[in-house]
């Protein structure tokens, strides 16, 4: 005779299909959208291009990436915002939509403390504090710059990307942390920037490392400090910022941002998902070859250091007196 199984049980049985379904982790159904706010060529792209192709393998979809660029990347930062709140819709960005727009712009049609969550970090490269040799052939050091404007009547003139950009906010910072007052000369970008640095017309700025690093490497600019926390593996000999002050971090970063409205198992999973590619070998080779450090932190590390940022880029927003339109 067949022994009879309880009601409790077979209710079980018939239900344990769907508790399976309920607690599976989230797949993606359909192609993942990684949106970036800049135009191709640049290292976001380039990262964001190699995360995808590493990504979709592990995923089993699709992940197309769409450049988006205008408006400061408040294009890219609206659309993803906006976009169905399903997890197939990601925002690459970095500290201008996340920890500086909402200070520099005064109307945003997105909200980056409210409607983004960090779920991964893609790299992170160091920006460099330049001298104009021609300019201050004296000064090799930080604690030389930072002598060398207290001596300066008036105060000594340094250069940027433009008004607001992230080399002009470093300035602000590094200024305010060194005590020292400065003088903004705002350019049309990097290129204008390192041809009157060369020229000795600007003494110093601090400017991208795909940019000046040439510069520095054939003699025409000098690097006195790089603007991570700690010195750069790829060039050991070039000292720290932090070094002669304590606590100065300007490195720029590149983080994958999701929708903060999405369910918690969803966005776990976009979590794993990224983690199993910026923690193996070949993304590691992916940041050797672009001369970047990886910053592997989980989603509650993230948002303890997006309340960092947005608090330092913002005060330094306010002290530079910078607005965009």
């Amino acid at each position: 005779m067949t022994p009879r199984i309880p009601r409790r049980a077979a209710l079980m049985l018939l239900a344990a299909p769907a508790l399976a379904r309920a607690q599976a982790p989230w797949t993606p159904t359909r192609p993942l959208r990684l949106v970036l706010p800049f135009a191709p060529g640049g290292l976001t792209d380039i990262l964001a291009r190699a995360c995808a192709e590493q990504l979709q393998a592990r995923i089993g979809q699709p992940v197309v990436v769409e450049n988006r660029a205008g408006a400061g990347g408040n294009l890219a930062a609206e659309a993803v915002a906006r976009a169905t709140p399903d997890g197939h819709t990601l925002l690459v960005a970095t500290q201008g939509i996340i920890a500086i727009n909402k200070a520099l712009y005064p109307r945003l049609a997105y909200d980056p403390d409210a409607d983004f969550t960090a779920i991964a970090m893609l790299a992170q490269q160091p920006n460099l504090l330049v001298v104009s040799p021609r300019a201050l052939p004296d000064v090799t050091t930080v604690a030389e710059l930072i002598a060398k404007v207290k001596a300066t009547p008036g105060g000594m003139p340094y250069g940027s990307n433009g008004v607001g950009s992230f080399t002009h906010l470093s300035m602000e910072l590094f200024r305010a942390t060194a005590g020292i007052e400065m003088t903004h000369v705002p350019y049309r970008g990097s290129a204008p920037l390192l041809t009157d640095m060369v020229a000795g017309t600007i003494p110093v700025a601090f400017d991208g490392l795909a940019t000046s690093a040439p510069q520095v490497r054939g003699g025409s600019l000098r690097a006195i400090g790089v603007t991570s926390g700690q010195r750069f593996r790829a060039m050991p000999d070039i000292p720290a910022v932090a070094e002669t002050l304590p606590g100065f971090d300007a490195s720029p970063w590149y983080g994958v941002f999701a929708q903060s409205a999405l369910p918690e198992p969803v966005l776990a999973a976009l979590e794993a998902a990224f983690r199993a590619v910026l923690e193996s070998p070949a993304w590691a080779q992916v940041l050797a070859q672009r001369e970047a450090d990886a910053m592997p932190q989980d989603r509650a590390a993230l948002a303890a250091m997006m309340t960092r940022e947005r608090q330092v880029w913002r005060e330094a927003v306010q002290r530079s007196g910078a607005r965009a339109e």
